[in-house]
């Protein structure tokens, strides 16, 4: 009994880290695709790591925004949106795309094909909210 218990307990601890790989590389629960693409600023201080899933496990130490930096956000994960998958263009034309913590972004506006007057309305609100401070999604109270 003790031996197989043992067993089952050295098998889960095995397995975590294959869990965790998993988000690292795009398995993502609870994803949230973006009707429209958001654009952001990195806002607050010192580096923003991209991750290469919605988890501090997941960081990238070698590829990183800075504040004022412009982003493109694509989805949202998290029970309430913590994580933003983004991409960045450098200015030599190379783009970077990855995770960051929500909080970290100045909504600017959005862009879609086919906004509504309303859409349109609720973006231009949150986009004031955004300059007033408040920083992440403008969706945050819906998730």
């Amino acid at each position: 009994m003790y031996k197989a218990a043992s067993l089952f307990t050295l098998a889960l601890l095995a397995a975590s880290p294959v869990l965790a790989a998993d988000i690292c590389k795009g398995d993502v629960p609870e994803e949230v695709v973006l009707a429209e693409r958001y654009q952001y600023k990195v806002a607050g201080t010192g580096r923003l790591h991209l991750h290469t899933g919605p988890s501090e496990k997941c960081i990238n130490k070698k590829v990183f925004v800075i504040p004022g930096d412009d982003l493109v956000a694509f989805t949202e994960a998290g029970d309430n949106g913590e994580w933003t998958s983004v991409m960045y263009m450098a200015k030599n034309g190379d783009d970077y795309s990855g995770w960051v913590r929500t909080e970290r972004l100045r909504f600017m506006g959005a862009m879609g094909g086919n906004m509504s007057p309303e859409t349109i309305r609720f973006y231009q609100k949150a986009a004031k909210a955004a300059a007033d401070g408040k920083l992440g999604s403008p969706t945050a109270e819906a998730h």
